[in-house]
């Protein structure tokens, strides 16, 4: 007969914890974790020219057409609680890592969210992105990235695979702007 084990993973005890709120019936707020740079998007980037440098230009405020609620837990940005932030963040990081930013330079990419939605089992996020050289306006769209995955029976396990996905969704964003050849043109 195998000994019963008490010693549990710690993901084990917050899958655990996850469900016990869930079955209470309340609602838990969870910040997004902080942006990581992508490997898809750091490549895409390593494509720019040598000189491209980018400053990163805040685009204001959140838009009205924001949900991200999956069963009981409610998914906000870090820090100050606006997504456009998080969104301004996420370009910092990919341009910094990949040595494409410089906060005096004379090109600057704008951001700005029209839609967050992180739901069971999908996301979608829409952004327009605009670059400019000065106050020429080189590049000007509106891109949208969309997940699916598998939503899971048990809540605890359904929101983390939306947790996970929040941040993945925001990189395949950056991804559609880092693939265009018009941004690549953009930044020449």
């Amino acid at each position: 007969m195998a000994a019963f084990s008490t010693r549990r993973p710690a993901g084990r005890l917050v899958t655990l914890a996850l469900i016990s709120v869930t079955l209470l019936g309340g609602c838990v707020t969870q910040q997004v974790t902080p942006y990581q740079p992508s490997v898809a998007n750091q490549m895409k980037l390593g494509s720019l020219p040598r000189g491209a440098r980018f400053q990163v230009a805040p685009a204001g405020s959140d838009p009205a057409d924001i949900q991200t609620t999956i069963r009981a837990l409610r998914i906000a940005p870090p820090s100050d609680g606006s997504w456009t932030s998080y969104l301004d963040q996420a370009l910092r990081t990919e341009l910094e890592t990949s040595g494409n930013f410089d906060p005096r330079a004379a090109s600057s990419i704008e951001a700005s969210l029209s839609e967050v939605h992180i739901a069971d089992g999908q996301a979608h996020v829409t952004g327009r992105f605009v670059v400019r050289d000065g106050q020429t306006v080189r590049y000007d769209k509106v891109l949208r990235a969309d997940a699916h995955w598998d939503s899971a029976f048990l809540a605890a396990i359904a929101a983390s695979s939306g947790m996970n996905q929040s941040t993945a969704i925001f990189q395949a964003l950056l991804r559609k702007l880092f693939e265009d050849p018009d941004f690549l043109k953009s930044s020449v």
